[in-house]
């Protein structure tokens, strides 16, 4: 799907395939390397291109995983991975991750992602979504509220990057049945 943001910015955002696993470790190594809103520092993001193809075959194949893949000029600027499970007491649930290289936040591009998640959720027949965002990040948590997102609780000490413990809001989205 293309699409032509506010900025005059044209993306297009589809799903991966297999030969996309290059891109999306060189995709993955950088945005780690940007921002400390991940849950792994640089170092531990120790995929190879096969594992990573491996992980998108798997993906593709999957009716309880999807991932997301937003490109600007060929060039890869961010993904979003949805998971959900089998299990019949945790398959009407979805949680998800965002991943935008730091010179493209602010346009938009949340915006769409979260639309496209949103949708594909629905298609998937799930009833919630579910996510974590560290509390000291106003922008994601504006983000995910101006979807409908909801704050369900606090896990203190959550998350641990330079020498400090942050912690972590948990947001849940209803979906219509």
């Amino acid at each position: 799907m293309n699409v032509i943001l506010h900025n005059d910015l044209k993306i297009e955002i589809r799903e991966p395939i297999i030969e996309d696993a290059q891109q999306v470790l060189d995709f993955m190594e950088k945005v780690n390397r940007e921002t400390k809103n991940l849950t792994r520092e640089p170092h531990e993001f120790t995929m190879t291109v096969e594992q990573e193809g491996q992980f998108i075959k798997r993906v593709i194949e999957s009716e309880h995983e999807s991932m997301f893949l937003v490109f600007h000029n060929d060039l890869l600027i961010s993904t979003s991975v949805i998971q959900g499970s089998s299990l019949n007491r945790l398959k009407h649930k979805v949680s998800f991750g965002i991943s935008v290289l730091q010179e493209y936040n602010n346009m938009g591009i949340g915006s769409v992602v979260m639309e496209t998640i949103i949708t594909k959720a629905k298609s998937l027949k799930r009833h919630k979504i579910e996510l974590e965002v560290r509390d000291d990040n106003p922008n994601a948590i504006h983000l995910y509220e101006k979807f409908g997102f909801e704050t369900e609780g606090i896990r203190k000490d959550g998350f641990y990057v330079d020498d400090k413990y942050i912690d972590l809001r948990q947001m849940g989205l209803l979906l219509e049945d």
